[in-house]
């Protein structure tokens, strides 16, 4: 039954408590429940818990994303400030949030997805977490054997509880990857290949249904293509944070050249990094930039590396000087 007592500011701080405790980590199935249980009372606290998750998503990506991604009166903040903010009821951040209702469907059914700079933390039924990058679409479906996600887009970091009756895999094309309790990402490249950074913990890659099982160690990655034979590789603990950068908004351009990076930068950003001279996209740059800045990136590379940039209507042009 709806009630008729509690107020807007009672619903707020509700919905503020409820979406602190999981920005300190996953709920148990317990927590889950109910949470799924008080937001079905009143739709009213959907929407504040959404909005809740909103703020604390837009803080934690306000540092690395810079002023073209939050409100000008909102800047980022530390973490006592992100409660202040949650408490008071906060602001609706830009980046794009789904009511409580709709994950407790995803967790089991669904899909949840993210936009173009878009990245979303949402809990899985199972105590789990999965953290979507950019225009990235997963569905997932647990029953009482095996907890399963099909990554159809994208990029996401999993973090997984453990759960030794219940695999948990991700399945990304013709890649499977399997865990009980650990943390580790999985991304769908343009090129066709999907690769996996274990984080913490231990993983199983193969290809296809038959496929040999490889295991992954913690800060271990591999790429799997359509063929051959499967190559771990040790990174190291830097490496994985460098990976993982997506997360506070930034891209790491360790390794890739000018071309590659604006490939990367406009999986974020509709404003483009154009280069027409091949010489130039062979050229590297290393570093951490801000994903949704590819200006300000461009305009480092030319001042770094000698080169041109023009600012044109859609983005800028990288060219010799």
């Amino acid at each position: 039954m709806t009630t008729t007592k509690e107020t807007s500011a009672e619903i707020d701080a509700a919905a503020a408590a409820w979406a602190a405790r999981v920005d300190r980590g996953p709920l148990s199935a317990e927590d889950q429940a109910a949470l799924e249980a008080w937001a079905a009372v009143d739709p009213r606290r959907a929407g504040a818990y959404a909005k809740a998750l909103a703020v604390s998503v837009h803080l934690d990506r306000a540092q690395g994303l810079g002023s073209n991604f939050a409100p000008k009166t909102h800047p980022a903040a530390k973490a006592n400030e992100r409660r202040r903010l949650l408490a008071s009821g906060g602001v609706l951040a830009t980046a794009s949030v789904i009511g409580l209702l709709g994950y407790g469907a995803l967790n089991l059914r669904g899909r949840l997805k993210t936009a173009k700079g878009d990245i979303r933390r949402a809990p899985l039924s199972d105590g789990s977490a999965v953290t979507l990058n950019t225009e990235t679409t997963i569905r997932t479906v647990f029953d009482s054997k095996m907890r399963r996600v099909d990554l159809l887009r994208g990029e996401a970091l999993f973090d997984v509880a453990k759960d030794a009756a219940r695999p948990f895999v991700v399945v990304a094309g013709q890649v499977r990857v399997r865990a009980v309790g650990t943390s580790f990402t999985v991304r769908n490249r343009d090129d066709g290949q999907v690769g996996v950074v274990v984080r913490e913990g231990v993983v199983e890659v193969w290809r296809g249904s038959q496929g040999k099982p490889v295991r992954l160690a913690a800060e271990h990655a591999v790429d799997v293509g359509d063929a051959g034979a499967l190559q771990p590789t040790q990174v190291g603990a830097a490496a994985v944070d460098r990976a993982l950068a997506w997360r506070q908004g930034q891209i790491d351009l360790a390794g890739l050249t000018l071309g590659q990076a604006a490939d990367e930068f406009a999986r974020y950003s509709d404003r483009r990094i154009f280069i027409d001279d091949p010489a130039v996209a062979r050229l590297k740059m290393t570093g951490l930039f801000s994903a949704s800045d590819p200006d300000g990136f461009a305009k480092a590379a030319a001042l770094s590396l000698g080169l041109r940039a023009v600012e044109q209507a859609d983005g800028v042009r990288l060219s010799r000087g």
